[in-house]
């Protein structure tokens, strides 16, 4: 398909790198406390669930096509030419305009409260702005 002949591959493939890099942070040290107590779960039944290596591969398959998705609107030319500052932003607008618009009815169905879906977008903003800047500036 034309569209994707201008993606860096190598920008996309160091964006999902970002995504689970600022992923890492977020659940740990940032957010990680409340995020727990927003599942209810401890450290102990987590560390006991076993080896993480499943989710964290489908995660990383799943950010691969979050920074794929980025890469295209930007390679666009009324994205192109923001810098890293652009990439930032349209980061930024992307994650919560159609990330958390699309996602947020999920929330309201399962029960989950609005500090749950926040921690989400939370991180999924703060990857979404990271990658962004990354390829505004690499471009």
């Amino acid at each position: 398909m034309e569209i994707f002949n201008n993606i860096n591959w190598l920008e996309v493939l160091l964006g999902g790198v970002i995504y689970m890099a600022v992923g890492s942070l977020w659940y740990g040290p940032i957010a990680g406390k409340a995020w727990m107590a927003e599942m209810g779960v401890t450290e102990e039944e987590i560390r006991a669930s076993g080896n993480p290596a499943k989710a964290m591969a489908q995660s990383f398959v799943a950010s691969l096509f979050l920074s794929t998705g980025l890469a295209v609107v930007l390679t666009m030319p009324a994205f192109s030419d923001g810098g890293w500052q652009g990439g930032m932003m349209t980061g930024f607008f992307l994650s919560v305009l159609i990330i958390g618009g699309g996602t947020f009815a999920n929330y309201a169905f399962e029960n989950k409260t609005l500090r749950h879906f926040l921690i989400h977008m939370g991180n999924i903003t703060l990857c979404m702005m990271a990658m962004g800047a990354m390829m505004g500036a690499w471009t």
